[in-house]
């Protein structure tokens, strides 16, 4: 798993490969003082991070108008027929209203609203699904699509959550996300699938840590309706 880093100007949250900060630019371990911080936060739809005048390198806090996400790749292995064959025992299983009543692998392509899932990979083709009365960690709550010239850098990806994952958000939890005390992510295409005319988004949510928003904490029962 990837180690990450925290923008010392506008205390986005980095991966370990970024060299630079996927939001505002900044060199990774460059020094950034309250007057850099304050420069970059008044700049017209900069995104609400930690506060002004807060310590170097203190955790983003999600807060009114703003919203902290992370995004997960995934991709598709090349079906192979032992793998077929062990995935018919393993997979998950379906009632007849369409829920995950008997837990196991789901193909990303086969998520559906609703869906309770874990999964600690970065790319993933499968996660294990559960029922959601069962302890797990992630919930999709919407299938959008996006489209793009090229394929969207992380600035991009954060419009792109804004604009097609946050309004079905509110309508499925019954809180906006700016004011929830849930948090958000993605399942977008990699760069590979996004070429071969993949543009499909997979909406997420999950309880964070208090303290530290990138710590999933598992939960049981299904977040729609919660109003939280």
């Amino acid at each position: 798993m990837n180690e990450r880093w925290v923008c010392k100007r506008c205390f986005a949250d980095n991966d370990d490969t970024n060299a630079a900060c996927h939001r505002c630019g900044l060199t990774r371990g460059a020094e950034a003082s309250q007057a850099d911080q304050a420069g970059w936060a008044a700049q017209p739809g900069a995104p609400v991070g930690a506060p002004v005048g807060a310590p170097v390198g203190a955790p983003v806090a999600k807060q009114q108008g703003g919203g902290w996400t992370r995004f997960i790749r995934y991709w598709w292995i090349p079906a192979v027929v032992i793998v077929v064959a062990v995935g018919f025992f393993t997979q998950a299983r379906r009632g007849d209203s369409g829920e995950i009543n008997s837990g196991g692998t789901v193909s990303v392509d086969d998520l559906r609203a609703g869906d309770c899932f874990n999964s600690d990979e970065d790319l993933i083709s499968e996660v294990d699904g559960t029922p959601c009365s069962e302890i797990h960690d992630y919930e999709v709550f919407a299938l959008v699509s996006y489209d793009a010239p090229a394929f969207p850098s992380d600035a991009e990806l954060d419009a792109v959550f804004k604009e097609r994952c946050a309004p079905p958000f509110s309508s499925y939890v019954g809180e906006p996300y700016d004011t929830s005390e849930l948090w958000g992510t993605m399942i977008t295409p990699s760069e590979d699938t996004w070429a071969d005319g993949d543009r499909a988004f997979i909406c997420v949510l999950y309880q964070g840590d208090p303290d530290d928003p990138d710590v999933v904490v598992p939960v049981s029962g299904s977040m729609q309706g919660a109003n939280r």
